[in-house]
């Protein structure tokens, strides 16, 4: 034991010593928050674009205005309800109280001219026009066909399509009224008829003690077990993406300047790659720890801030501290780092440059894009049949019996799953250490297929009996 803790103690201070490690480390949240602020500021930072609309009348450029009018107010509803679910004061959530989330970008001006060739100038930006935000060149502009079948909708600007969008749906609103007018009908006659349809709230079906206690509405607290699970098989997944750079470059670096004759002199090879496992295990949760305060704290500055946020929170934290996801997670997660991890270092030992190491990064970044993509399936449907195949599956099984745990499997299948997953961690960690010996101590490299087998089964040299002190 004291050589795998002199062995992880070099490793572990050889990485966290270094001032990039913790300028990486601060990077990612400072990023986050630079990124969500530049993304609010884009949002409201849009400027304000004029366009215009050719039609006889004025039919259709009032469709469009409310158009935006009844989106806007869409996105009012949705913000009270937000502002309900998050229990803000009656104030606070009093309609008219609450902006709407995004303001209009875009404003209707008068035509300056009656056709295409007109309006060219002013679409090009060589001209302008008068509107309420100062003098502009024209955004946009709306075009009736000859046969009025199509609105033609003219930019020079084809990657914002907003305007476009909202004109589609109001055309299509449009046809509609029209259609319900013609047959003597109220505008409003759908909005009536659908808000007469019988409602179906979401209920969930519990024994009947827990049905008189808990009541049968869906709540979040029985959404956030799911939400839990998928963040603990994402964070097993980034875990694993994070090591891999550690272990090929720590292991490129010392097999080229023959550390490893040094160190296995003191230290037997299942010693020597248990230090290193530990040590990059312990600077990735070194990563993960302080990003998980970071968000921790920005979590506990929300709960105290914004009335009714630490009830939604609430439902998380208790998901995530629940023995029925936390043990079989951790047991998981354990096992799945491990696997993951001896793989990495054993192939990482056969490579003499980075130019080696870089041929191996596309199939292992292949190796942990199919668990990604497992996850996600998972995600959507945990009870498919193809997911219930996959996590008997051991590259896919740490991550997939995470996400089925909120769901309650079968106990056998929790317990077989698992102890599939030791069986592939050991036969796994049995080929890795030979791998190991083959490219560190026999010096076989991956383009060298015939010497690694050799050297896998070779009989291991002597070591020395002293203790690793030099380490």
């Amino acid at each position: 034991m004291r050589n795998i803790f002199l062995i992880f103690r070099r490793d572990y201070l050889g990485y966290v010593k270094a001032w990039g490690f913790w300028l990486s480390l601060a990077a990612v949240p400072m990023f986050m928050g630079v990124g969500a602020l530049f993304a609010a500021f884009a949002a409201q930072s849009s400027p304000v674009r004029y366009y215009a609309v050719i039609e006889p009348g004025h039919v259709y450029a009032d469709a469009i205005n409310a158009q935006f009018r009844h989106d806007e107010a869409e996105e009012q509803d949705q913000a009270e309800a937000l502002s309900d679910t998050m229990q803000l004061p009656a104030q606070a959530g009093a309609p008219g109280n609450i902006k709407a989330i995004r303001e209009r970008k875009f404003v209707e001006v008068p035509a300056p001219a009656t056709d295409l060739d007109g309006l060219r100038p002013y679409l090009l930006g060589e001209r302008t026009v008068a509107g309420p935000d100062g003098d502009k060149p024209l955004f946009a502009a709306f075009v009736l066909s000859s046969e009025g079948g199509e609105l033609e909708y003219w930019s020079d600007d084809v990657n914002i399509q907003t305007l476009r969008y909202v004109a589609r749906d109001a055309m299509r609103q449009l046809a509609r009224d029209t259609a319900l007018a013609g047959a003597g009908l109220s505008t409003d006659f759908i909005d009536t008829a659908e808000a007469g349809a019988v409602k179906v709230p979401a209920r969930r079906i519990r024994s009947a003690e827990e049905q008189e206690s808990a009541g049968a509405e869906v709540t979040l607290a029985d959404r956030a077990p799911v939400f839990v699970a998928g963040g603990l098989a994402y964070f097993l997944w980034l875990m694993i993406f994070s090591i891999i750079q550690y272990l090929l470059m720590g292991t490129i670096e010392e097999r080229s300047n023959k550390i490893f004759d040094t160190l296995l002199t003191s230290v037997r090879m299942r010693e020597l790659l248990a230090g290193k496992l530990l040590a990059v295990f312990a600077v990735t949760s070194t990563m993960m720890l302080v990003w998980g305060m970071f968000a921790l704290g920005g979590s506990a500055v929300l709960a105290s801030r914004v009335p009714g946020a630490g009830s939604v929170l609430s439902p998380f934290m208790a998901a995530a501290m629940s023995p029925k996801i936390l043990l079989p997670g951790l047991i998981s997660f354990v096992l799945g780092y491990i696997m993951y991890g001896v793989i990495f270092m054993a192939l990482g030992s056969l490579c003499d440059t980075i130019q080696e190491a870089q041929t191996l990064l596309s199939p292992m970044m292949i190796l942990l894009m199919l668990p990604m993509f497992a996850i996600f399936i998972a995600f959507q449907d945990p009870g498919s049949r193809i997911v219930e195949i996959a996590s008997w599956v051991p590259v896919f099984t740490p991550f997939l019996l995470i996400l089925r745990m909120p769901h309650d499997p079968p106990l056998w299948e929790v317990l077989a799953q698992m102890g599939l997953m030791a069986v592939t961690m050991l036969a796994v960690l049995w080929v890795a250490v030979r791998v190991y010996r083959a490219g560190a101590v026999n010096g076989a490299s991956i383009g060298d297929l015939g010497k690694m087998l050799k050297g896998m089964f070779r009989k291991r040299p002597a070591q020395s009996k002293s203790p690793a002190r030099s380490l």
